[in-house]
């Protein structure tokens, strides 16, 4: 069976609540979220034994068959890498940047303090999805292939 970019889309829009987003015209919100998919499953095209390349963006589907008992897991696994290349304009936006660099306080609400907490946001959601990564390629692979 093949898995259509909706279904990934809406696994990925589950996952945040940006308005902003959401209001974007359909067309563009595509673009976005299609590039991040991408990123997204080009980084795990390594580990997944499916092949991730073999899609159609006319029917907007990976065209590869595979397995409906993989389906959920490998939706989770691409969406939250979508999560990861959506954060991470965040972390490097010039405001936030320019604003930690030069606010001599650091309080509870300054932008130094939005900036740590984007950045910590980052890196948690950069391990979640390489944990996920490192699962699946551990419930999937063959380690008979492994020279040990």
């Amino acid at each position: 069976m093949s898995i259509s970019y909706d279904a990934i889309t809406n696994a990925f829009l589950s996952k945040i609540t940006e308005f902003e987003l959401l209001q974007l015209p359909s067309i563009s919100r595509k673009e976005l979220v299609d590039g991040y998919m991408k990123r997204a499953a080009t980084a795990f095209k390594n580990v997944c034994q499916y092949d991730l390349t073999a899609y159609d963006d006319t029917l907007r589907e990976f065209t590869d068959d595979f397995d409906e008992a993989d389906v959920d897991e490998i939706l989770d696994i691409i969406s939250e890498g979508m999560v990861v290349q959506w954060l991470k304009p965040y972390v490097y936006k010039q405001e936030l940047l320019e604003n930690a660099l030069n606010t001599a306080d650091f309080t509870t609400y300054s932008p130094a303090e939005l900036l740590l907490r984007v950045g910590n946001a980052y890196a948690k959601a950069q391990k979640d999805y390489t944990q996920m990564v490192r699962e699946y390629s551990y419930n999937h692979g063959d380690l008979s292939e492994l020279h040990l």
